[in-house]
């Protein structure tokens, strides 16, 4: 009968899971998801000739597996021609980081600044720490020298709740004086901007700068200038350089404005066109990752609505 054999099967599973001992079960081992991956290295720049950079890693705990990474590498340098480095790290179960060496390869080319810019394409047995990307230079050594300066930050909104819009620090919120822009020598060597000019649109038009650098200005290797539109700037402002506009107001309209940078020459080193990023935002639009990534707004990613002179959470360039 059905019932009958329904009942025989029953019985014989329970002997056999009766006869079977703990130490003849393998235990199921999952990967732990929960360790986040995050990648840092140790340098911003390289020389062409026998550069390194030691590419780091890491995981937010140890893995009960191996966590295998996957790494891409775009920018204006290529792999195997530019540079060599690893594709893949293996972060071994119970280890908490794994580091390659990323070494340039030399050649006769009068390339420039060659960007490297390295992300994490996918990880096996844990998870990507957000997006990760990191930034390195590789500074040609077959060229003339060359400066990379670089806009970072600009604050044209500031809020104007309370001291929200205080970015200078200095206690008192006034729409033009709490104005600023953040420039990084994204090199590894000091810049002398002596003589450079600062425009708005109007500013550019007439041939007014709105800010002329002050002779012996230099700024030092990844590191910052900061120029606010006046007031009195207080505060570390993560060692950056500080100066307030030479014609006491940057004057950078919320849309519809165009800032231009110049050097001593007059030759035009940045520009930045404000229309696309025109919403009245009442905080700055950094860079984020700082150096490399794109501009957005600064509470995109954390509380703060600026931060002058440091990195989009505060820590020192």
């Amino acid at each position: 009968m059905k019932i009958k054999n329904n009942y025989v099967l029953m019985l014989f599973c329970l002997v056999a899971l009766a006869a079977c001992k703990t130490e003849d079960v393998l235990p199921i081992i999952k990967p732990d998801l929960g360790s986040l991956v995050s990648l840092s290295v140790n340098a911003n720049n390289v020389a062409e000739a026998g550069g390194t950079a030691e590419l780091t890693a890491s995981l937010s705990k140890p893995s009960s597996v191996d966590v295998v990474v996957t790494l891409g590498y775009a920018g204006k340098a290529s792999i195997n021609n530019d540079f060599s480095s690893n594709l893949t790290l293996v972060i071994s179960a119970g280890s908490l980081s794994i580091t390659t060496t990323l070494l340039t390869i030399q050649d006769t080319l009068k390339e420039g600044v060659e960007d490297i810019i390295i992300s994490i394409d996918t990880v096996t047995g844990g998870t990507e720490d957000g997006i990760q990307l990191l930034g390195l230079n590789i500074e040609d050594d077959d060229a003339p020298p060359s400066f990379n300066l670089l806009l970072n930050e600009i604050l044209y909104d500031p809020s104007n709740s309370g001291l929200d819009g205080d970015a200078n620090g200095d206690g008192v919120y006034a729409q033009n004086q709490d104005e600023f822009i953040e420039l990084i020598n994204n090199s590894s060597k000091p810049i002398d901007i002596s003589g450079f000019r600062v425009y708005d649109a109007t500013g550019l038009s007439t041939s007014s700068p709105n800010h002329l650098v002050p002779k012996g200005t230099i700024i030092q290797p990844q590191k910052a200038l900061l120029i606010f539109g006046g007031g009195t700037p207080t505060g570390s402002f993560g060692g950056a350089t500080v100066q307030t506009s030479s014609s006491g107001d940057l004057n950078l309209n919320n849309a519809g404005d165009v800032l231009t940078i110049t050097d001593s020459l007059n030759n035009v080193v940045i520009t930045l066109d404000i229309t696309p990023l025109s919403d009245n935002p009442n905080e700055s639009y950094t860079r984020n990752p700082d150096l490399i990534g794109n501009f957005e707004q600064h509470t995109t990613s954390t509380t703060l609505k600026f931060s002058p002179g440091t990195k989009i959470n505060g820590s020192p360039f």
